[in-house]
């Protein structure tokens, strides 16, 4: 304490007499080695130190990840010859929260650690060799190696000519309708319009197919940690082109299903005790359902891309996704992906991908789902048909040998559900 009193400038003294205040002050200040500024902000940073508060990182500064996109943008405004990138410089003026910010840094590492197009890549083999035969590192430890990859990576940059990186029409138009959505305010910032314009730098001449294929591919290697938010228009049109007529296989169905005539509609049979029930004269088969309320469609699938859309309005509870034709029918089992299911589930006002464990979604409830399955690529997504917006990806690895059939389930009775 008595170090304390020194340093704010009452002095204690060993006679009975006290030094003035000015005398104080005179005496602090009056040698010209050190300005006043200097000399108060040591004095400061001084009781800081003796209060417990000396900290090593200016709480009040940006946070390291937003300087390292701030550097980012700068080069590949620089670099990449597209028409409007000059966005790119708002990337920090928008309202991404730090959090988001490291989780883009972080993907963006990884997979600039994997590309091929980048030296970086042949200077870190051997540390990326001995990295995956250890734990995986804490979020920290990533967001440490993250960040010095990202700032290296953004120097390399600057050493490439202007303009030097000229994606196709394709790719620009991409990105000009990612940024003409964020301009309407349908982007809640700018990263996934960065991050777009970093994966084309990175995959260069490196991918095959569409460039709406490869933003699929984007969207599956973000294993849902990226919020594409509203899909562009090329890619969704690239969707619609894979839809396929689908209808539903009565021999599948669970017998208190009713269906349609047309076998485009489904709901709960109602059960008239003593006069109607569906289980009556019902003769029991393999494909059939007989614990889980759900049936197939009649048409399963080998290879290909194929969409579909069901409509799920004012409807309470169903489960909508695709199947393995090998996956358990009967009785109760678990209906996730270790079962050979991938669905979509609406339970108790809530969305959720049925991964295991369950996977929760902070998303509203679709009105109309949109199913697109490509066996190729391993990959079933889900979207909000309606708004065009993405819902949840699952990564699969199917068994070319059998079929991926589409699902349905569904528990109500006054309710539809409409393949659409």
């Amino acid at each position: 304490m008595r170090e304390l009193v020194a340093v704010m400038g009452v002095l204690e003294v060993p006679t009975r007499k006290r030094k003035t205040k000015e005398h104080v002050v005179h005496n602090l200040f009056k040698k010209p080695s050190m300005s006043f500024n200097k000399k108060t902000e040591y004095l400061m940073k001084k009781v800081l130190k003796l209060l417990g508060a000396d900290q090593e990182k200016d709480e009040f500064t940006l946070d390291e990840s937003k300087h390292i996109i701030r550097d980012l943008a700068t080069e590949l405004k620089r670099v990449v010859k597209i028409r409007n990138i000059s966005l790119l410089t708002k990337v920090n003026d928008d309202s991404s929260c730090q959090e988001e910010r490291q989780d883009f840094i972080i993907q963006w590492a990884e997979e600039l650690k994997h590309s091929t197009q980048t030296e970086l890549v042949q200077t870190e083999k051997i540390q990326r060799e001995k990295l995956y035969t250890q734990q995986v590192p804490d979020k920290e430890q990533q967001l440490k190696e993250a960040n010095k990859i990202m700032s290296d990576w953004a120097s390399n940059l600057q050493h490439m000519e202007q303009d030097s990186v000229s994606p196709g029409e394709e790719v620009c138009s991409v990105i000009q309708d990612l940024e003409s959505q964020w301009k309407r305010g349908k982007l809640p910032n700018m990263l996934p319009v960065m991050d777009f314009i970093i994966w084309t730098v990175l995959q260069e001449k490196t991918q095959e197919g569409s460039i709406e294929k490869q933003w699929l591919r984007r969207m599956k290697c973000s294993r849902n940690k990226v919020d594409f938010n509203i899909l562009p228009d090329s890619v969704w049109k690239w969707i619609l082109k894979a839809s396929v007529k689908i209808t539903l296989d009565i021999n599948t169905a669970n017998p208190n299903l009713k269906l349609s005539p047309d076998r485009k509609r489904v709901k709960m049979a109602t059960i008239i005790e003593d006069i109607y029930n569906p289980w009556d004269h019902c003769t029991i088969t393999s494909k059939m359902y007989l614990g889980w309320w759900c049936v197939l469609g009649s048409e399963g699938f080998t290879s290909g891309r194929h969409y579909w859309e069901v409509g799920v309005k004012g409807k309470s509870e169903w489960r909508i996704g695709v199947v393995k034709e090998s996956a358990p029918r009967h009785g109760f089992a678990n209906l996730n992906t270790q079962a050979g299911y991938w669905t979509l589930c609406l339970q108790f006002a809530e969305l959720m991908a049925v991964t295991t464990p369950i996977t929760k979604l902070n998303q509203s409830v679709p009105s109309k789902v949109g199913v697109y399955l490509d066996i190729e690529e391993g990959q079933v997504s889900f979207y909000d048909a309606e708004k065009r917006h993405h819902i949840y990806t699952f990564d699969a690895n199917f068994d070319r040998s059998q079929k991926i059939y589409p699902l349905f389930h569904t528990t109500e009775a006054d309710k539809e559900m409409v393949i659409l």
